[in-house]
């Protein structure tokens, strides 16, 4: 069945047996990384146990995610994977080992067995390797086989799960490029399934035959509809005489933070007529052909950036101005640091003006590969704050404000590395095993620079 057309030369099947190996040798590969890298977390935890470090072992992940170029995220499913193998699941730990199941498979089993105790998973795991070879099941196959297993053997805790599930539910956004987000999360079935019945009735109900976007399309302005509060989906037809329309409601739109440099400004603003901490109300900022301070004509900024995402089109910008409640950034592209009066520098409190400056040029934690927005982080005194005697050191500037998230806030905070600043917003660390890192801001002078 796999002749490649060719004549009967055999050319397809000879393609495919080495598609085949090709697979087990990357999930043999796969395998020796997991165990690798638990083998490290754990010789991290047997020599920090009886140390003064607070959770030993916590900083595994971070030197293995700095030193593969792996997010925390995926060394830490390496470590419970690997635990996971050793521990609760041997058949599985022996078919990964030698290639016949891959990571993608093996994950599927990790998720779907790793909250059942550790004899139910044991009964699960052979229940699924009594029904014959599963190599040959995608994940979505092997998954669903399992979930019906577990539902069999384990009656009483797929409740107790479901009840727990339901408290754990959450909705997430995570930033992609090209000025998208991807919106996910967890929900009762029956939840899910309200919300996207209703998105389906509005998708066909609200818009007439002449609106031209696809379904999918429909589904996710609609969504966006249920939430900045005009509840309808606005066809998209064109037509003024169009049966489905009606007044367009009042939106309500997010905080967003726009950053903009004096080359945008100048035009839409009028040039330095506002600073670090502007904040406007929704609909409190210029619009297209709006009047600017000062009585000048306005025109949108030409690029925007939202911290911790990047740069924003001019109609992304438009729509933030017009529909959200906007913050507004003035940033020099000319010259970006001003140093913080005398006076402020010798007190820890950080101004507003200047916090909103340093989450501005910083956009994200400053820690080598941490993606926590600034606007989430504590902003750290990189050189410690002398409460002694302030004139000595550790001030209240930019030179030495930098961003970190709580975590890294507080390994810093410990002595479990060091950080120094650069200049001009670098800063340099240096980890337990000597290793150095250099981290640059997430600058929107960058991207608005000669907007």
């Amino acid at each position: 069945m796999f002749d490649s057309g060719g004549g009967g030369s055999g050319n397809g099947l000879v393609a495919v047996a080495g598609l085949v190996e090709s697979k087990r040798a990357l999930a043999c590969a796969e395998y020796r990384q997991i165990r690798a890298i638990g083998a490290f977390h754990a010789a991290r935890v047997a020599a920090e146990a009886s140390g003064s470090v607070g959770i030993p072992g916590e900083s595994a992940a971070n030197e293995v995610s700095l030193a593969l170029g792996m997010s925390e995220g995926r060394v830490w499913f390496a470590i419970t994977l690997c635990e996971d193998l050793e521990n609760r699941l041997p058949l599985t730990n022996t078919a990964f080992s030698v290639g016949e199941l891959d990571l993608a498979q093996v994950r599927t089993i990790h998720n779907l067995l790793q909250n059942l105790s550790d004899e139910k998973a044991r009964i699960v795991e052979a229940a699924l390797f009594a029904r014959g070879p599963i190599d040959g099941l995608p994940p979505r196959r092997l998954g669903d086989r399992l979930r019906r297993l577990v539902a069999r053997y384990d009656r009483d805790g797929f409740a107790e799960r479901s009840a727990r599930a339901k408290e754990q539910r959450y909705i997430s956004v995570k930033q992609c490029d090209d000025g998208m987000a991807f919106l996910s999360g967890e929900l009762p079935s029956l939840d899910a399934a309200t919300i996207w019945n209703r998105l389906k009735e509005m998708a066909i109900g609200d818009v007439c035959a002449g609106d031209e976007r696809s379904m999918p399309q429909r589904h996710a302005d609609a969504l966006v509809a249920l939430a900045d509060g005009s509840g309808r989906l606005t066809c998209g037809c064109g037509r003024n005489d169009c049966a489905t329309a009606i007044p367009a409601a009042g939106k309500r739109g997010p905080l967003v933070q726009i950053v903009v440099s004096d080359g945008s400004i100048g035009g839409a603003f009028g040039s330095g007529s506002f600073g670090a901490g502007f904040g406007a109300s929704a609909g409190a900022g210029a619009g297209a052909g709006a009047s600017a301070p000062g009585g000048s004509s306005a025109a949108i900024p030409s690029v925007g950036f939202l911290p911790g995402v990047g740069p924003l089109d001019p109609e992304t910008v438009r729509e933030a101005i017009a529909h959200s409640a906007t913050q507004r950034i003035h940033v020099s592209a000319v010259d970006p640091v001003e140093p913080a009066p005398g006076i402020a520098a010798l007190r820890y409190r950080i101004p507003r003006a200047l916090a909103d400056r340093i989450r501005a040029r910083d956009g994200v934690c400053r820690f080598p590969h941490c993606p926590v927005p600034a606007s989430s982080c504590d902003i750290d005194h990189t050189v410690p704050f002398d409460h002694a005697n302030p004139s000595e050191g550790g001030w209240t500037e930019e030179a030495n404000l930098a961003c970190l998230c709580r975590r890294h806030h507080r390994w810093k905070t410990e002595g479990r590395m060091t950080v120094r600043q650069l200049g001009d917003g670098l800063l340099r660390w240096t980890m337990p095993d000597g290793q150095v890192y250099d981290t640059e801001p997430d600058s929107p002078t960058f991207w608005a620079a000669g907007a």
